[in-house]
């Protein structure tokens, strides 16, 4: 079975979410971990790194500082199937 080229707004519109107050917010370790779980939910293979960067621009997700974790994307949240996914893959003490 060959794996399709992910569908980044259907990404976006499945597994993000905006909040109107900043108190969310995903760093760019998390953004593109929901991201691969997407993908792998979806039997998608992920798109390049960069490409999906560029993408997330093309749809009006910019980052807004940085940390010690990386790129900071405020004011969004995790949502859906892949979010659950990539919480329990990342938290295994969850489990």
């Amino acid at each position: 079975m060959q794996m399709e080229t992910p569908d980044y707004a259907r990404f976006v519109q499945e597994s993000i979410a905006a909040d109107t107050v900043d108190d969310h917010i995903l760093t760019e370790d998390q953004f593109y971990g929901v991201y691969l779980s997407w993908c792998a939910l979806q039997a998608q293979a992920p798109g390049a790194c960069a490409s999906f960067w560029a993408a997330m621009s093309q749809q009006g997700i910019h980052e807004r500082g940085a940390n010690d974790h990386g790129r900071l994307r405020p004011g969004l949240r995790m949502i859906g199937p892949a979010a659950v996914d990539y919480i329990l893959a990342s938290q295994p003490s969850l489990l």
